[in-house]
């Protein structure tokens, strides 16, 4: 059984380290701004699906998948290098945590602030279509070169400000849930994995916009 690889490429490489914000130059920024990301990750040893074994925090950068082919279709199967995320962000802060027990859970985040005037609703439609477009075997690559074939699963329902669908890995028993919010100015993406879905990914959700929306209303 593959327990820890679908969100990453190998599984080898994971160095421990500490994430660090992303600043950008000067924008119009607000209602969020880039201070604020760190409230928008679940601090280490926080969370946990097995009794007595918090995720932690571990730098799986270096092992996550970083290209796809086809390449359009990288964020809808992949966290590395975080695809899905326009580059015109104002800050962008990502957290890596996982445990280590024999059936190994993981939480990957990064969530990003961008200018005043973005526009969260037209962004989660490309996402939502990026998904929809790739509902076909996707081969994903990390720096290793070792290529996987990963398969997308449809859009779920939910929220107006989340797209949320899953993907398994072909010939093993992995499974990630992903799900990207976006409201106001701040973009924030979780992906779960496990063997067997025991991630509780819609509590997380539930999480992620209560905290958006009490950023919001501290502003107003």
């Amino acid at each position: 059984m593959l327990t820890s690889c679908l969100a990453l490429a190998s599984c080898d490489t994971v160095v421990s380290g500490t994430p660090k914000a992303v600043p950008r130059g000067p924008a119009t920024s607000g209602p969020i701004y880039p201070s604020q990301l760190e409230d928008l990750l679940m601090p280490s040893g926080s969370f946990s699906v097995v009794p007595d074994s918090p995720m932690t925090e571990e730098d799986m950068q270096s092992a996550l998948f970083v290209a796809a082919d086809p390449a359009q279709c990288h964020g809808a199967v992949a966290f590395g290098r975080f695809p899905l995320f326009p580059a015109t962000y104002t800050g962008r802060e990502a957290r890596t945590q996982q445990d280590h027990v024999r059936d190994q859970h993981q939480l990957l985040e990064v969530s990003a602030t961008y200018p005043s005037n973005f526009n969260a609703a037209a962004f989660l439609d490309s996402v939502r279509s990026t998904v929809s477009g790739c509902q076909r075997a996707v081969t994903a690559w990390g720096d290793n070169g070792r290529g996987m074939t990963v398969n997308p699963t449809p859009l779920v329902s939910g929220p107006p400000e989340v797209a949320q669908w899953a993907t398994n890995l072909a010939g093993q028993q992995w499974f990630c849930d992903f799900a990207v919010i976006a409201k106001a100015n701040v973009v924030s993406e979780m992906v779960t994995c496990s063997p067997d879905r025991s991630v509780d990914i819609l509590a997380l959700i539930s999480k992620r916009l209560k905290k958006i929306n009490d950023l919001l209303d501290a502003r107003s």
